[in-house]
């Protein structure tokens, strides 16, 4: 099972697709600033950042839905639901596999972005520092926005309807919900913006007072 899905993202198009747009999508802001050249040595890492923030969490919610979705589109799932008894494991496995490799894309790509950036900039004498913490969080981010996704694909079996489902559930109903008081705390928009600033180290609560707060 676990070597049939990894061949499946070797071979197909939207993850090949995904990855180049990802990594074009990050070398973009760089390769701006050969022309532009910015005195402020922070925006070429801000430039790079916001950027990989954007885009990890675009490709992961196409990922996401792709990753089952197609296969419904396809039939192919359905013949493997109904030879395999283990139903749950099998969907299981496609999505730590799916999320693996993700993982590991957004990393490389977020490695390639940086040193980018930072070669970058220093031809315009310019020092980018590594922001390790804040990348690590967007990966985490685009990682649970394309579980949401993977997950409508399951029960819409729809890969298109999945991809537009979880935009909506982030941004449509997510966000506006997160400002209605005493109700926007329980919602996934905040609990993922508080995972994000806990990881990149911009908010001084512990693991501890974050569990707490979302229990309250």
């Amino acid at each position: 099972m676990t070597r049939a899905e990894i061949y499946k993202l070797r071979t197909h198009r939207t993850p090949l697709m995904c990855t180049a747009g990802l990594l074009i999508g990050v070398l973009a802001p760089s390769i701006v600033m050969i022309w532009y050249r910015p005195t402020d040595s922070a925006a070429y890492g801000e430039a790079f950042t916001s950027t990989f923030e954007a885009l990890s969490l675009l490709v992961a919610i196409v990922f996401g839905g792709w990753l089952l979705g197609t296969e419904y589109r396809q039939g192919t799932v359905k013949r493997l639901l109904t030879s395999e008894p283990r139903r749950l494991r099998a969907l299981t496995t496609k999505g730590l596999v799916g999320a693996g490799a993700m993982s590991i894309v957004l990393a490389t790509v977020a490695g390639v972005g940086w040193t980018a950036a930072r070669v970058v900039g220093s031809m315009n004498d310019a020092t980018v520092p590594w922001n390790g913490r804040p990348l690590l969080a967007f990966i985490v981010s685009a990682v649970v926005a394309a579980a949401i996704a993977y997950s409508l694909s399951a029960v819409t079996r729809s890969d298109s309807f999945a991809m537009v489902g979880t935009v909506a559930t982030i941004l449509v109903v997510g966000l506006p919900l997160s400002l209605v008081p005493k109700v926007g705390k329980y919602t996934m928009f905040p609990a993922i913006t508080r995972v994000e600033e806990w990881i990149s180290g911009s908010t001084t609560e512990s693991l501890s007072t974050l569990s707490a707060g979302t229990a309250a």
